[in-house]
């Protein structure tokens, strides 16, 4: 058989390529005047392989470091047919939105400068591990306020100095009226003889168009807060899903589910140790944030009772956020705020804790239809669960151990300007081991923007200490708190016996002892043995019991 012409064996690949789903490759030593079609001829940035692939196809990025600014405005995927973007074969891929800075010359002191720098840098990185964000040094301290669009301390109530003489040993400070970048490294040393990285971009992936998939990609450093007030680093758009990836120390919000956009999902990824927050949901709708760790966010010391924390969703946000790991954020752990359209929130089966010094562990503010159930939500400060100024709230079968400062949970907010507090429910928790000055706080109806929030099923319980109530006074015991304000009239008060016994409890299992008071020992049934959120066995009957139930 005649062998056929080079020239139509590349046009036959080149038309089942577009007729199904082509495979695109990127390599730091490609070039975008490649074909990007096959590993030895990639494309050299993510930018053109976005612009080139279509519905269907996979952009596969090759172990490496890309800074760039990827902004899909064109192409996507739809319906059946995702635009997949992944790391290949397992390699180590990293999205940055810094630059290397060198060139730096001496000041005065410690202290060395980059002058003719154009750019606003939020962030200042020395000898910066993509592998191990945490394990080089910290990022150094930014003195004075971020940029002009932060300019009430409301936003950033903590300042570190003003400007350049105020500057410490682990500081920059960025003048614009010179256009320079100061730098005081920790160990007083000269900065040409480390890698020094300067945030300088203000996103790293914004999806423009829907149905996007990102899969095994690590996102570093931002520069958001020079251009605007808040976003995030990789914004989804309809439809589109981050898996698997690694989000930290962005200078703001590590990702968000897309202003107005539906559908989007952050899976089995790592959000950790960003500026302010970790998972961002403005205005969008029918997301799920799920199975994910979610950390030490908010390091830049944002007005944790502005925008800051783990999750925050605001301006009617709804949608699913469970199997997270939400914990030592500075900042509530989840957070609602004014997301009253009507929509349902569910937030389930996390485990929350060790946020705060503000607000709470989960936190409900100006909300409405929210279900909180299932959550281990321990060791937070200031409140376990807050429902403040919201309606039709329930938060069932929770676990709510080791809260320090206000309250366990606490139905209050009021007054709040055209909100309402009514019809929430809070049945079947535990609320024990807690220092705060009430362990249940529930606002006193007044008939018409108070009203209809009701109590019952719980076990409430302090270590060595009456338990502590409020309801517009103060009660000791539920017998006098049931008889004053009809609530709780099914509850308990006693130790609901952890194992293993610490105080304050285990911050890894809330397994129940044969014989605790939190299950329903009632129905008389054979006890049965599931296994719960964190992976250890407790009894149960074949009621509910008290407390965060098993995952089967």
């Amino acid at each position: 058989m005649r062998a056929r012409p080079a020239n139509a064996v590349l046009a036959s690949f080149l038309f089942a390529a577009t007729a199904n789903a082509a495979q695109y490759y990127v390599a730091t030593d490609g070039s975008d005047f490649s074909s990007g079609l096959w590993p030895a001829s990639p494309f050299k940035t993510i930018q053109k392989a976005m612009n080139t692939a279509g519905p269907g196809d996979t952009v596969n990025i090759r172990g490496g470091v890309y800074r760039e600014q990827v902004e899909v405005v064109r192409g996507g995927g739809e319906a059946g047919k995702p635009l997949t973007v992944k790391n290949y074969a397992g390699e180590f891929v990293v999205l940055k939105g810094s630059d290397v800075v060198t060139g730096w010359t001496h000041h005065a002191g410690n202290i060395w400068k980059r002058t003719n720098w154009r750019i606003n840098s939020q962030q200042v990185f020395v000898d910066f591990d993509d592998a191990n964000p945490t394990a080089g040094p910290k990022p150094l301290q930014q003195i004075g306020m971020p940029s002009a669009y932060y300019t009430s301390t409301w936003e950033y109530n903590s300042p570190v100095g003003a400007g350049l003489g105020d500057m410490m040993p682990g500081s920059f400070y960025y003048d614009p009226a010179d256009a320079t970048l100061y730098v005081w490294l920790a160990d007083g040393s000269d900065p040409n003889k480390h890698v020094m990285e300067a945030s300088v971009r203000r996103r790293i992936f914004f999806m423009g168009r829907p149905w996007i998939t990102l899969d095994g990609l690590r996102f570093r450093h931002s520069n958001l807060s020079a251009f605007a007030q808040q976003g995030a680093a990789v914004e989804l758009s309809s439809n589109s899903v981050a898996t698997r990836c690694d989000i930290q120390f962005t200078d703001f919000a590590g990702i968000s589910l897309g202003y107005l956009q539906t559908n989007a999902q952050v899976l089995l990824s790592n959000i950790s140790n960003n500026g302010s927050t970790g998972v961002n949901a403005v205005a969008a709708s029918k997301f799920r944030i799920a199975g994910n760790t979610i950390k030490a966010n908010n390091y830049r010391n944002f007005n944790p009772l502005w925008h800051a924390g783990g999750v925050k969703g605001v301006t009617d946000a709804w949608g699913n956020v469970e199997f997270n790991v939400v914990a030592y954020n500075r900042g509530s752990g989840i957070w609602f705020d004014y997301t009253d359209s009507g929509q349902p929130i569910v937030i389930r089966f996390n485990y929350v804790h060790d946020n705060g010094p503000k607000d709470s562990g989960i936190f409900m503010e100006v909300a409405k239809n929210a279900l909180i159930h299932n959550n281990v939500i321990s060791n937070n400060t200031r409140r376990g669960v807050y429902v403040a100024a919201s309606s039709g709230v329930r938060v069932l079968n929770n676990t709510i151990a080791g809260t320090a400062g206000h309250a366990g949970i606490e139905v209050g907010g009021m007054p709040r300007t055209g909100a309402s507090l009514t019809n929430n429910q809070i049945l079947n928790n535990i609320i024990s081991h807690g220092s705060t000055l009430h362990d249940l706080l529930i606002t006193p109806s007044n008939g018409t923007t108070i009203a209809g929030n009701t109590s019952n099923h719980n076990l409430i319980w302090r270590p060595g200490a009456a338990i502590r109530l409020w309801s517009g006074n103060s009660y000791s015991n539920l017998p006098s708190w049931s008889q004053a304000t009809g609530h709780d009239a099914n509850s308990v008060s006693g130790d609901p016996m952890f194992f293993p016994v610490t105080n304050p409890p285990s911050a890894t299992n809330y397994k129940l002892r044969p014989g605790s008071p939190a299950v329903d020992t009632g129905l008389n049934l054979l006890t049965v043995y599931n296994r719960d959120y964190l992976g250890t066995w407790r009894p149960m009957f074949a009621g509910f019991d008290i407390g965060a139930l098993e995952l089967k």
